[in-house]
């Protein structure tokens, strides 16, 4: 295991505009809960949590910023993930797809709870569900000086022409919600990213509901999928995909430095 270098960090946070959760909250079969958390407080009090390989991991990364974030954002996703399983977080197993996708592992691998953690700058969220398949993403919507070849290149024909029409100022919101709402489906499938970013399509026009318009057969898995808009702190866009319909979507806080919230409805 390499050693690891850790220092304090005291940049502000985003400010996370969703409520709280009851008490404890009630997790169905048809349920999806998103946490959105702040990358915060000192790692040193997670790198506990973490496995040796997270520890490789993380002393991988040449910058401290992206050690700390890494840290944090595993030991929170052990942390939330422990709220459902009843195991203590550094209990929790992972295994991984071929395109990195954690799965759980081990004894909790049959006990059907799927997962996925994304985060931007010091924002995360987690969506935690047993109804199949789920991917989110989230970015910060900052100003890119290249936006209109990014579409061209890498998003489909009708996209680009659509998104050609829109105004300057509708542009960066528009191109982070294409590219949150296909990256979200994309790692809820387990492909990733790379060679089929232009293969799906997505509504993305600002004020638009999220929905798939175009999903290659031999991608989509036979499954019925949905596709969610999240709004977790002001400039930052996010998406959620699950392979399900019906679906009772919840979003939370997750607040560090709170008592544990007890979920209730799961059953290992």
């Amino acid at each position: 295991m390499k050693p690891l270098t850790l220092s304090s960090h005291s940049a502000a946070h985003p400010a996370i505009d969703w409520p709280q959760p009851p008490a404890a909250p009630e997790f169905g079969p048809a349920d999806v809960h998103i946490w959105a958390a702040a990358l915060e407080g000192e790692p040193a009090r997670w790198t506990n949590l973490l496995s040796p390989a997270e520890l490789d991991r993380a002393a991988a990364f040449h910058f401290e910023l992206h050690r700390r974030r890494f840290i944090v954002g595993r030991g929170l996703l052990r942390s939330i993930l422990s709220r459902y399983l009843g195991v203590p977080p550094e209990q929790v197993e992972f295994a991984y797809g071929s395109q990195g996708k954690p799965e759980l592992s081990g004894g909790l691998a049959a006990n059907g709870l799927r997962f996925n953690l994304a985060h931007s700058e010091d924002l995360a969220i987690v969506a935690i569900t047993r109804l199949g398949a789920v991917g989110v993403d989230l970015e910060k919507i900052a100003p890119l000086d290249n936006i209109d070849d990014l579409v061209a290149r890498f998003f489909s024909a009708r996209e680009n022409a659509r998104f050609q029409q829109l105004s300057v100022e509708q542009k960066a919101p528009a191109f982070f919600n294409l590219w949150t709402r296909k990256e979200a489906w994309l790692k809820a499938t387990g492909e990733g990213i790379a060679h089929a970013l232009n293969l799906v399509e997505v509504s993305f026009l600002p004020g638009e509901p999220a929905r798939l318009l175009s999903i290659p057969e031999h991608l989509s898995g036979g499954a019925h999928w949905s596709l969610y808009e999240l709004a977790p702190a002001g400039h930052f866009a996010a998406a959620l995909a699950v392979a399900g319909e019906g679906i009772n979507l919840q979003c939370w806080r997750w607040d560090h430095g709170t008592p544990g919230t007890r979920v209730e409805g799961f059953s290992r």
